[in-house]
């Protein structure tokens, strides 16, 4: 990849280019960017990000049996398989999202180590791999949760692919896992106009920044 194309799709932290645009259009253009992206650029970013998460800090990562939730890349969103990489080095209990109805609540099974490359789960009718069968959790278990975004804002907001998934899921939790965004540079936009019902963020991370939302995280330099 030549130094011009990494500019061409992340050119500023935060991109004031799309504040106009209504949700639709937004979820439409920056989708569209995502997968005019080679795969070189996506793994690339993925690495950066990664090193990123190196930096943050919170007691949810240093628990004894930590179990976190990682989605399997499936629309062009940046690479998990880094993400996935460091939790297992870690030692972490990996858990992807299962969707389990149209209007129904996430659950997330046990990543385990027969099932350890993305390739080798089954496809959902909706386009994304998942396990069928394995240790079953509700979010709620969770310590941590990476993700999926459209679009997030300095503030924490979400925008998401429009199905409410992971909305839905986490407002029937009475505990929460810490939330972490994992997006491109490019998806951070100043300001999204947010639901009553959207899930916010605690953290983001992208591969040139960890981006805290709350108080209560810190960033180790």
């Amino acid at each position: 990849m030549m130094y011009y194309e990494w500019l061409k799709y992340s050119p500023l932290p935060i991109h004031h280019r799309y504040e106009s645009m209504n949700a639709h259009h937004l979820r439409k253009q920056l989708r569209q960017q995502r997968l005019r992206l080679s795969k070189r650029h996506r793994n690339r970013g993925a690495y950066q990000a990664r090193r990123s998460l190196n930096r943050l800090q919170h007691p949810a990562l240093t628990g004894k049996n930590v179990k976190v939730g990682i989605f399997a890349d499936a629309f062009g969103e940046m690479p998990t398989q880094p993400l996935m990489d460091w939790a297992r080095q870690r030692g972490y209990s990996i858990y992807l999202p299962v969707v389990t109805g149209k209007h129904q609540p996430l659950v997330f099974i046990e990543f385990s180590q027969k099932t350890w490359r993305q390739s080798r789960l089954p496809k959902h009718p909706l386009g994304m791999r998942q396990p069928e069968k394995g240790k079953m959790l509700n979010v709620a278990a969770l310590d941590v949760l990476f993700m999926p975004l459209v679009a997030a804002d300095k503030i924490g907001n979400r925008m998401g692919m429009g199905g409410g998934y992971y909305d839905r899921t986490l407002a029937k939790a009475k505990n929460k896992p810490l939330k972490i965004g994992w997006a491109y540079d490019f998806q951070l936009v100043k300001k999204l106009n947010a639901n009553p019902w959207d899930i916010t963020l605690d953290a983001l991370i992208t591969p040139s920044k960890l981006w805290l939302f709350r108080r209560y995280l810190v960033s180790k330099e």
